[in-house]
């Protein structure tokens, strides 16, 4: 009894828009603005896999969709990174050093970024 009560409080407590990637990492948001969670130690490039992942996985799109970053650099301690499809707000840098340098990522690309067996701590 006690274990479904907290089974039914952790998903009260999840917004239905959330999506956790294979690495652990979780993404809130929709096509218009997504927004991976803050994890201790991640870097850009792990952020980005995060969006990667919600675009292709989760959102359905193809491999080739643009990824925009919104969120200024450098990141504030404890804030996460928003992401968007459309261009409007966007940050003329990615965070991640790309050549030719770019303001976007494709999706494909950015979930390649994800390490196999780099996931977050669930302490």
């Amino acid at each position: 009894m006690i274990r479904s009560l907290v089974l039914v409080a952790a998903v009260a407590a999840t917004p239905a828009s959330a999506y956790i990637t294979r690495e652990s990492y979780r993404v809130d948001g929709d096509a218009q603005q997504f927004h991976v969670e803050y994890e201790p130690g991640l870097s850009a490039a792990q952020y980005w896999c995060a969006a990667g992942q919600f675009v292709d996985d989760y959102l359905g799109l193809l491999p080739t969709t643009p990824v925009y970053r919104l969120s200024p650099k450098p990141l504030e301690r404890g804030e996460g990174m928003t992401f968007s499809l459309s261009s409007e707000g966007a940050m003329k840098e990615t965070g991640v050093m790309v050549f030719p340098a770019s303001d976007h990522l494709s999706a494909g690309f950015a979930a390649s970024l994800c390490v196999p067996g780099q996931a977050v701590s669930t302490n």
